[in-house]
């Protein structure tokens, strides 16, 4: 949901942002087309990872023609990647039981990534220096889908202050998550000593199945220790036969994977006729996930590394898109992860907190003034914000808002058109 909307009274999607704020009119949204919310936030840039040769095509940050100066000095020390969507497939507004009420059903996904720069540092170095040494910490990828349910509720108290609060139904639609918490890695003169002391896994999804080389009988020549001139011997690594193989990963079937609730709870309060302020907790709740597939890394082991690339043109084998595949099937080699069973278990949501302040302009009271803070609660993939906006109503159907952020991930700035004749709303 955008914060440029946050101060904008016309604006039908804003009881998201606040539940105690009181929509105009009621309201019908078009289904799965009404609210269609795609937000992506990153500490480092498209390209920081993909460079243009001199000739105009494009190349990994792998290609030997890629310094490794050039593209490890314009990291983060940890690169952040968060991606949320929210499609609305039902929502409607009505005014009843002496306040305003709302039904949504809504399909969310949010997706965070951190990765140090340590990691990125291992991709690009080869072999070459048998005395390299990289110690991975606190590195993260985690993705939570579901579909919710939810009832709200605004009235105000009084002439001042407006409370609301939302339920939320969830239904868990899948969840995975993958922790380096701590892992060494080491040159050797042919291959890289990969030796994980906290790494783990969770899969929660309805019909998944995954299955391990022992169970498949599929094994490639790097899980059989090798003799003393490096070729594969019949005798299988330890824990080779208990790695899943993500390859094959197999679903069954499409069900619910999860159940859960949650809670939006807000409040407003309107000081005088300049000044009035807000705050609101939102998704402070949690989805208790059934048939996990717990995953754990256990055993010391050798990987090849990635792929110096070398780049010439779009028929050759390290073409860009080819590239990525490599790149790709790289980081499943090194994911050996081990499944340690089946279980259950419960998650909480990643909260937001909104707290906003805004300020009527005496003179013109069509024009006022806001500042947002937003904070988002989700262990090392938090995040906060403050946005500062100009928001102008000259008529009575037409709103807009210019509006700057500063946040965790760097700055940027929004505009945003609202038309909200009796009826239709169109931003």
């Amino acid at each position: 949901t955008s914060n440029s909307a946050y101060f904008l009274e016309g604006s039908t999607f804003r009881h998201e942002l606040n539940p105690s704020f009181i929509n105009e009119r009621s309201y019908v949204a078009f289904p799965v087309l009404g609210n269609i919310n795609l937000n992506v936030q990153t500490n480092s840039g498209v390209g920081d990872f993909l460079f243009v040769r001199p000739d105009g095509k494009l190349t990994t940050f792998l290609s030997d023609e890629v310094t490794r100066s050039e593209f490890l000095d314009a990291l983060p020390g940890r690169s952040k990647i968060g991606v949320d969507l929210d499609l609305s497939v039902f929502s409607m507004g009505f005014r009843a039981f002496g306040g305003f009420n709302t039904i949504g059903i809504d399909v969310r996904s949010m997706t965070d990534i951190a990765i140090p720069r340590e990691f990125f540092s291992f991709m690009k170095d080869g072999l070459g220096n048998e005395s390299a040494r990289y110690h991975v910490q606190n590195m993260k990828v985690s993705t939570t889908n579901y579909a919710q349910l939810a009832f709200g509720h605004a009235r105000p108290i009084g002439e001042q202050l407006t409370v609301g609060a939302k339920v939320k139904f969830l239904i868990g639609l899948g969840k995975a998550d993958f922790l380096v918490n701590d892992m060494e890695i080491t040159a050797t003169p042919t291959h890289w000593s990969i030796q994980p002391h906290d790494v783990s896994g969770h899969i929660s999804a309805g019909g998944i199945e995954l299955k391990t080389k022992g169970e498949l009988n599929k094994y490639t020549d790097d899980d059989y220790v090798k003799d003393e001139f490096g070729e594969p011997t019949d005798q299988l690594k330890d824990g080779a036969a208990d790695r899943v193989s993500f390859e094959d990963i197999d679903f069954n079937s499409v069900s619910p994977s999860g159940f859960g609730m949650s809670f939006d709870l807000g409040a407003s309060y309107k000081l005088n006729d300049d000044w009035s302020f807000s705050a609101a907790i939102l998704d402070l709740g949690f989805i208790t996930w059934g048939a996990t597939n717990n995953l754990a890394m256990n055993n010391t082991f050798e990987f090849e590394g990635f792929e110096n690339i070398a780049f010439d043109d779009d028929d050759n084998p390290n073409s860009f898109n080819n590239q990525l595949d490599r790149i790709t099937d790289d980081l499943i080699d090194l994911a050996q992860f081990t499944k340690e069973g089946v279980g259950s278990r419960t998650t909480a949501l990643a909260a937001t907190l909104n707290i906003g302040a805004q300020y009527t302009l005496p003179v013109y009271d069509r024009l006022t003034f806001g500042a947002l803070s937003s904070t988002r609660i989700h262990g090392s993939a938090s995040w906060s914000e403050m946005r500062i906006s100009a928001n102008v109503a000259p008529v009575d159907w037409f709103e807009a808002s210019v509006n700057y952020g500063l946040s965790s991930f760097g700055s940027d700035m929004g505009i945003m058109l609202n038309f909200h004749p009796r009826y239709f709303n169109f931003y």
